[in-house]
């Protein structure tokens, strides 16, 4: 008799632009626009389509470019990890979110923008050079950030949480009545549907998500037992 159980192991990220890129004849991709960023990694039910306007998700895999207006889609129990092309950052995908990578290349600098429909997403971004910009977006807040990692969730009833482990991020309403704010390392903002901002000091739930999300390699081991073999799935470290 085989049993499965699977369960959460909390560990880092590693992860390098040019290693395991994998196939790349995965088509289609509008080579017409330019290429932002790489799928690094994919664990379950993720998929992409080319714009809002495309009526077909495909099956995302490793090795996947993405580039300007391309959306991507986790399932349940899924995951992905979007690596940018300038190194500039690493997005880790979690269940049941929906990202869309938006990006301007000006005078050999690129402006990243990661429209977050619904759903978290695990970050770490370095510092941009000068004249860069790299934000996050959802429908009622954008949030500018610089060497930041922390993770962004957005709920089904759009609310709009942030927590930082390090660096900081400029926050802007953008409903009719405004409201700015900012966010620094440690601390977490909730920022209500009706534009209510409530900062406070990182608790141990924002602690757990945030290692949540830094967890991105799934794999296997099996124990035999009295009973028969158990099958434990993880996360640990990339190799």
């Amino acid at each position: 008799m085989k049993l499965k159980v699977i369960f959460l192991i909390i560990a880092p990220l590693l992860i390098g632009f040019n290693s395991g890129q994998g196939d790349n004849n995965r088509k289609p991709v509008d080579e017409t626009k330019e290429l932002i960023a790489l799928i690094k990694k994919v664990f379950n039910n993720v998929a992409y389509r080319l714009s809002e306007e495309d009526p077909e998700w495909r099956e995302a895999k490793i090795g996947l470019p993405l580039s300007d207006g391309n959306e991507l889609r986790t399932g349940s129990k899924s995951l992905a990890v979007v690596i940018f092309k300038d190194g500039s950052g690493i997005l880790r995908v979690r269940e049941n979110s929906i990202l869309h990578i938006y990006g301007t290349s000006e005078n050999r600098k690129l402006n990243k923008d990661a429209f977050i429909q619904r759903g978290m997403i695990g970050f770490d971004v370095n510092k941009q050079s000068e004249g860069e910009e790299f934000r996050f977006t959802t429908p009622t807040v954008v949030a500018s950030i610089r060497g930041t990692n922390g993770f962004l969730e957005f709920d089904e009833d759009s609310t709009f949480t942030m927590s930082l482990e390090s660096g900081m991020a400029d926050l802007s309403f953008r409903g009719p009545q405004g409201g700015t704010g900012q966010l620094n390392e440690g601390n977490t903002v909730i920022i209500t549907p009706d534009g209510n901002f409530q900062f406070r000091g990182q608790n141990q739930e924002d602690m757990n998500k945030i290692k949540l999300s830094k967890q991105a390699d799934a794999k296997k081991i099996y124990i035999e037992t009295d009973e028969g073999t158990v099958e434990i799935e993880y996360y640990a470290p990339e190799e």
